[in-house]
């Protein structure tokens, strides 16, 4: 690297292209776990080559936040090793509280393909680079949409720049408030998911259980009847008429989780510094 140190200095930039190249190597190892972990960046349908430019292109961006400690970035391989994985803690962690909403939305299209019998047919979702059932691609496409059209990619990528101001490339966290409680905020996120799952399940969740329920009444009335078969018609029609009707609650109700996901992403980056 003297060689290229030589060429700055002629250019009049004094810098150490050495610590800059390591500074990079760890902004991309707490930015990329995001990037390729979410869905609302692409996930795994970006290719491996727009991605990283992405992650070089917002080291690039976040380079002036760290660079009055770029001194401070070890030169010898285990320290640096070591934060390097530390950065790829960090990053996975912020990527768990980002993909809470994301998740829920899939999980809950999942529930509603279960209980209304139309998880047999499944298409597939490039973000995820696998096949779904209809229901959990629906709402885990409308909630990417919903998330980028309220630029929450701008605030994710705002919250990240923060934690490098909280907690620098540099140093460890040092727990404030104890390392349990950085770790029950994850579990709590969790169980968020769940709640939230149920939450957009609910309208088609409590729709089909009726429709089970007069079903088996008609059953018990009438024998006869081809309950079962009944049954693999109507609850699917049920449950896309629900889906449909409610769709603006749904829509609302992401909102409202996204700002939620938001505040707990700040604090999780609160509870590292």
């Amino acid at each position: 690297m003297n060689g290229i140190d030589q060429v700055f200095a002629e250019l009049g930039m004094k810098t150490n292209v050495t610590l800059v190249i390591l500074t990079v190597a760890l902004l991309l190892s707490r930015i990329l776990p995001v990037i390729i972990l979410s869905p609302a960046f692409g996930g795994e349908v970006v290719q491996t080559e727009v991605r990283m430019g992405i992650g070089i292109l917002l080291a690039v961006v976040m380079f002036p936040a760290v660079s009055e400690r770029i001194t401070e970035i070890p030169f010898t391989a285990l320290p640096f090793v070591v934060l390097m994985l530390k950065e790829i803690f960090i990053g996975i962690c912020l990527a768990f509280v980002v993909n809470t909403v994301f998740d829920a939305a899939q999980m809950a299209g999942g529930l509603v393909d279960l209980l209304s019998g139309m998880n047999m047919a499944q298409v597939y979702v490039p973000q995820l680079q696998q096949n779904v059932t209809i229901f959990a691609s629906l709402k885990l496409q409308l909630s990417v949409v919903l998330f980028l059209s309220m630029n929450g990619h701008h605030l994710v990528i705002e919250a990240l720049a923060d934690s490098l101001l909280v907690l620098p490339l540099d140093k460890f966290p040092s727990w404030p408030e104890g390392k349990w409680a950085f770790f029950e905020l994850h579990v709590r996120v969790f169980g968020d998911m769940l709640r939230v799952a149920l939450l957009l399940a609910g309208p088609a969740f409590i729709a089909t259980f009726l429709t089970d329920l007069a079903l088996g009444m008609i059953n018990r009335v009438a024998p006869q009847v081809q309950v079962f078969f009944m049954a693999m018609s109507i609850k699917p029609l049920v449950a896309a008429v629900m889906v449909l009707v409610t769709l603006h609650v749904v829509v609302d109700a992401l909102a409202a989780e996204y700002s939620g996901m938001l505040a707990l992403l700040r604090r999780a980056i609160r509870l590292l510094a």
